[in-house]
Formats: structure tokens, C-alpha cells, sequence
């Protein structure tokens, strides 16, 4: 039983699609929640690899993490801050996460938040509340 189960571990685990699956869930996990699929494919080479640019990040085995996460934070998509205007770009947040992310950037503090009737009938504004996303995909 026990050589089952490494078989089907190694099985899932050296399958072609697991770099790009891995790729794509560590590069939204780090905050880009739309990555191009050409980044994901240079993430997942680095992980299928492992070793990103010319060896000098990774061990130069199959599923190195750090290669995987050296080619994430220095891959040019990620450090460019031309795509910081693309609205596609980053992380996306929910309408009602991003009002309170400019009010605490522009300091705004509330001394009884629960009874603030402005974000109470926001929901109605800006099309979505909180945590209500009508899709997770």
C-alpha cells in the first residue's frame, strides 16, 4: 500500500500540467490575479528546472520553490512599473475593499464605523458588496 500511494504522488506530482498549475497559483498568491500566459510559462519552466536566470536562483532539480519564487519576483512582468496603469493588472478587489482602501490612504478615521450611514448605503453606489462576488471563477 505504501508504494501505491508514492506512485500516485509522484504520478500527480511529475505530470506536465503541474509547473503551470503551481506557476499560476503562486503568482496570484504573491498578488497578480490575471498573470499572462507567458509569465506563467517562464514561472513554470523555472519550477519544471529549477534554476532561473542561468542557474544562479535553484538547485537545477525538478520543483525547485526557489527558483519558482525567483522567477516570480524578478520576472520583468512583475517589477515593470508601466503595468501599473493596465487596470487588468494586480490584484483585483472587490468595489466595496477598494473604498476602504482609499479611505485609510487618505487617513480618514471613524470614531463609531457600525453607525456610519455612508458605507451602510454604498452597496446600492457602487454595484457590489462586500463579499458578494457572484462568481469565485
Amino acid at each position: 500500500m505504501h508504494y501505491e500511494v508514492d506512485a500516485v504522488l509522484d504520478s500527480l506530482f511529475y505530470h506536465p500540467t503541474h509547473p503551470p498549475f503551481m506557476a499560476s497559483r503562486v503568482i496570484q498568491r504573491f498578488g497578480i490575479s490575471n498573470p499572462s500566459p507567458a509569465f506563467i510559462e517562464r514561472v513554470a519552466t523555472a519550477y519544471a528546472t529549477g534554476s532561473y536566470d542561468n542557474g544562479r536562483f535553484g538547485s537545477g532539480s525538478y520543483g525547485d520553490l526557489g527558483a519558482l519564487v525567483a522567477a516570480i519576483l524578478l520576472d520583468d512582468e512583475t517589477r515593470k512599473p508601466v503595468l501599473d496603469s493596465d487596470p487588468a493588472h494586480g490584484h483585483i478587489r472587490e468595489p466595496l475593499v477598494k473604498v476602504l482602501s482609499f479611505f485609510r490612504s487618505m487617513g480618514v478615521s471613524f470614531d463609531q464605523p457600525l453607525s456610519l450611514s455612508t458605507l451602510m448605503s454604498l452597496e446600492s453606489r457602487i454595484g457590489q458588496g462586500s463579499y458578494e462576488s457572484p462568481s469565485v471563477f
